[in-house]
Protein backbone atom coordinates (compact mmCIF):
# COMPACT_ATOMS: atom_id res chain seq x y z
CA UNK A 1 0.00 0.00 0.00
CA UNK A 2 1.36 3.24 -0.57
CA UNK A 3 -0.15 7.33 -0.75
CA UNK A 4 -0.19 9.49 -3.13
CA UNK A 5 -0.42 12.95 -2.49
CA UNK A 6 -1.83 16.46 -3.89
CA UNK A 7 -1.23 19.76 -3.27
CA UNK A 8 -2.28 23.07 -5.49
CA UNK A 9 -4.01 25.94 -5.94
CA UNK A 10 -7.39 26.14 -6.04
CA UNK A 11 -8.96 24.61 -9.70
CA UNK A 12 -5.75 23.62 -10.39
CA UNK A 13 -6.98 19.67 -11.22
CA UNK A 14 -6.45 18.10 -8.38
CA UNK A 15 -9.87 16.52 -8.79
CA UNK A 16 -8.94 15.76 -12.16
CA UNK A 17 -6.15 14.09 -10.88
CA UNK A 18 -8.20 11.95 -8.43
CA UNK A 19 -10.76 10.84 -10.31
CA UNK A 20 -8.02 9.47 -12.60
CA UNK A 21 -6.59 7.76 -9.86
CA UNK A 22 -10.16 6.51 -8.86
CA UNK A 23 -11.50 5.56 -12.02
CA UNK A 24 -7.82 4.03 -13.86
CA UNK A 25 -6.24 2.97 -11.34
CA UNK A 26 -8.61 1.62 -8.80
CA UNK A 27 -7.39 3.92 -5.81
CA UNK A 28 -9.46 4.96 -2.89
CA UNK A 29 -9.78 8.84 -2.33
CA UNK A 30 -9.84 11.13 0.78
CA UNK A 31 -9.06 14.55 0.50
CA UNK A 32 -7.90 16.18 3.98
CA UNK A 33 -10.77 18.54 3.75
CA UNK A 34 -13.68 15.57 4.53
CA UNK A 35 -12.06 15.50 7.81
CA UNK A 36 -13.21 19.75 7.85
CA UNK A 37 -16.46 19.00 5.81
CA UNK A 38 -17.40 16.24 8.19
CA UNK A 39 -16.99 18.87 11.30
CA UNK A 40 -19.15 21.23 9.89
CA UNK A 41 -21.86 18.75 9.31
CA UNK A 42 -21.61 18.15 13.19
CA UNK A 43 -21.48 22.29 13.37
CA UNK A 44 -24.85 22.51 11.20
CA UNK A 45 -22.35 24.84 9.06
CA UNK A 46 -22.64 25.94 5.49
CA UNK A 47 -19.80 23.85 3.47
CA UNK A 48 -18.07 26.48 1.68
CA UNK A 49 -14.54 27.71 0.73
CA UNK A 50 -14.60 30.39 3.86
CA UNK A 51 -16.13 27.92 6.30
CA UNK A 52 -13.67 25.15 5.15
CA UNK A 53 -10.48 27.38 5.48
CA UNK A 54 -11.71 28.74 8.55
CA UNK A 55 -12.56 25.55 10.42
CA UNK A 56 -9.61 23.65 9.09
CA UNK A 57 -7.57 26.67 10.82
CA UNK A 58 -9.65 26.19 14.26
CA UNK A 59 -8.61 22.33 14.03
CA UNK A 60 -5.31 22.68 13.58
CA UNK A 61 -4.59 25.12 16.10
CA UNK A 62 -6.92 23.08 18.68
CA UNK A 63 -5.66 19.76 17.95
CA UNK A 64 -1.75 20.24 16.41
CA UNK A 65 -1.11 21.44 12.92
CA UNK A 66 -1.10 17.38 11.46
CA UNK A 67 -4.58 16.68 12.39
CA UNK A 68 -6.21 16.09 9.06
CA UNK A 69 -3.39 14.17 8.04
CA UNK A 70 -3.38 11.47 11.10
CA UNK A 71 -6.99 11.28 10.73
CA UNK A 72 -6.91 9.93 7.31
CA UNK A 73 -4.49 7.76 7.78
CA UNK A 74 -6.42 6.46 11.24
CA UNK A 75 -9.40 6.00 8.65
CA UNK A 76 -6.83 4.35 5.70
CA UNK A 77 -5.73 1.67 8.64
CA UNK A 78 -9.21 0.90 9.51
CA UNK A 79 -10.42 -0.18 5.94
CA UNK A 80 -10.57 -3.81 5.40
CA UNK A 81 -9.25 -3.70 1.86
CA UNK A 82 -5.81 -2.52 1.86
CA UNK A 83 -5.31 -0.68 -1.65
CA UNK A 84 -3.23 2.26 -2.57
CA UNK A 85 -4.93 5.93 -1.62
CA UNK A 86 -4.83 9.13 -3.19
CA UNK A 87 -5.23 11.87 -0.59
CA UNK A 88 -6.70 15.41 -1.72
CA UNK A 89 -6.20 18.84 -0.42
CA UNK A 90 -3.28 19.09 1.52
CA UNK A 91 -2.50 22.44 2.73
CA UNK A 92 -0.05 22.71 5.20
CA UNK A 93 2.89 21.54 5.39
CA UNK A 94 2.89 19.53 8.49
CA UNK A 95 0.12 17.48 6.76
CA UNK A 96 2.29 16.53 4.53
CA UNK A 97 5.21 15.38 6.87
CA UNK A 98 2.77 13.25 8.50
CA UNK A 99 2.37 10.93 5.47
CA UNK A 100 6.37 11.23 4.29
CA UNK A 101 6.73 10.16 8.04
CA UNK A 102 4.54 6.97 7.97
CA UNK A 103 5.27 4.13 7.47
CA UNK A 104 3.68 3.80 3.68
CA UNK A 105 5.72 5.06 1.08
CA UNK A 106 4.41 8.75 -0.31
CA UNK A 107 4.29 10.35 -3.45
CA UNK A 108 3.47 14.16 -3.18
CA UNK A 109 2.19 16.12 -6.60
CA UNK A 110 1.93 19.36 -7.04
CA UNK A 111 -0.66 20.00 -9.56
CA UNK A 112 -0.01 23.74 -10.95
CA UNK A 113 -2.12 25.74 -13.70
CA UNK A 114 -1.99 29.49 -14.92
CA UNK A 115 -3.87 30.80 -12.74
CA UNK A 116 -5.92 32.37 -15.52
CA UNK A 117 -6.92 29.44 -16.98
CA UNK A 118 -7.98 28.39 -13.30
CA UNK A 119 -9.78 31.32 -12.64
CA UNK A 120 -12.09 30.35 -15.91
CA UNK A 121 -12.41 26.78 -14.23
CA UNK A 122 -13.59 28.38 -11.19
CA UNK A 123 -16.27 30.95 -13.04
CA UNK A 124 -17.13 27.50 -15.10
CA UNK A 125 -17.79 24.82 -12.13
CA UNK A 126 -20.74 27.57 -10.26
CA UNK A 127 -19.35 26.69 -6.80
CA UNK A 128 -20.46 28.29 -3.83
CA UNK A 129 -19.22 32.04 -3.80
CA UNK A 130 -17.19 31.53 -7.01
CA UNK A 131 -20.01 32.25 -8.86
CA UNK A 132 -19.54 35.58 -10.43
CA UNK A 133 -16.40 36.45 -8.62
CA UNK A 134 -13.85 39.14 -9.90
CA UNK A 135 -10.34 38.48 -10.84
CA UNK A 136 -9.11 39.97 -8.22
CA UNK A 137 -10.82 38.87 -5.47
CA UNK A 138 -10.15 35.56 -6.66
CA UNK A 139 -6.54 36.48 -6.77
CA UNK A 140 -6.80 37.66 -2.89
CA UNK A 141 -7.97 34.80 -1.43
CA UNK A 142 -5.23 32.67 -3.40
CA UNK A 143 -2.99 34.89 -1.97
CA UNK A 144 -4.30 34.95 1.62
CA UNK A 145 -3.89 30.41 1.57
CA UNK A 146 -0.56 30.83 0.08
CA UNK A 147 0.86 33.63 2.39
CA UNK A 148 -0.26 33.16 5.80
CA UNK A 149 2.45 33.54 8.90
CA UNK A 150 0.00 32.12 10.96
CA UNK A 151 1.14 28.58 12.66
CA UNK A 152 -1.87 27.05 12.11
CA UNK A 153 -3.51 28.31 8.81
CA UNK A 154 -2.88 27.02 5.79
CA UNK A 155 0.41 27.51 4.00
CA UNK A 156 0.38 26.31 0.91
CA UNK A 157 4.10 28.32 -0.64
CA UNK A 158 5.53 25.89 2.29
CA UNK A 159 3.72 23.07 1.63
CA UNK A 160 4.59 23.02 -2.62
CA UNK A 161 7.89 22.98 -1.06
CA UNK A 162 7.57 19.54 0.26
CA UNK A 163 6.20 18.30 -3.43
CA UNK A 164 8.50 15.27 -4.78
CA UNK A 165 7.21 16.51 -8.20
CA UNK A 166 5.35 19.26 -10.19
CA UNK A 167 2.78 18.51 -12.80
CA UNK A 168 1.85 21.52 -14.96
CA UNK A 169 -2.30 21.11 -16.21
CA UNK A 170 -2.89 23.34 -19.10
CA UNK A 171 -3.29 21.01 -21.95
CA UNK A 172 -6.02 19.10 -21.30
CA UNK A 173 -7.20 16.14 -19.43
CA UNK A 174 -5.86 13.70 -21.54
CA UNK A 175 -1.97 15.09 -21.11
CA UNK A 176 -2.42 15.88 -17.46
CA UNK A 177 -3.46 11.75 -17.18
CA UNK A 178 -0.24 10.71 -19.29
CA UNK A 179 2.05 13.10 -16.78
CA UNK A 180 0.09 11.49 -14.11
CA UNK A 181 1.06 8.28 -15.11
CA UNK A 182 4.52 9.13 -15.93
CA UNK A 183 4.98 9.83 -12.42
CA UNK A 184 3.75 6.74 -10.55
CA UNK A 185 5.63 4.66 -12.93
CA UNK A 186 8.97 6.21 -12.27
CA UNK A 187 7.69 6.03 -8.16
CA UNK A 188 6.34 2.41 -8.07
CA UNK A 189 9.63 1.45 -10.05
CA UNK A 190 11.48 3.16 -7.19
CA UNK A 191 9.61 0.92 -4.73
CA UNK A 192 11.17 -2.35 -6.57
CA UNK A 193 14.40 -1.42 -6.25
Amino acid sequence: MYFVGLCGLNCSGKTTVVNHFKDNKDFGSLSLSDMIREELRSRNEDINRNNLRRVGNELREKFGSAILAERVIEYVEKQVEKKNWVIDSIRHPSEAQVFINSKYPFLFIKVDCPIEQRYKRALSRKRGEEVNIPFEEFKEKEDRELHSEKEFAQQLLKTFEKANTTIVNEAGVEELQKKIDLSVEEFTKKLEN
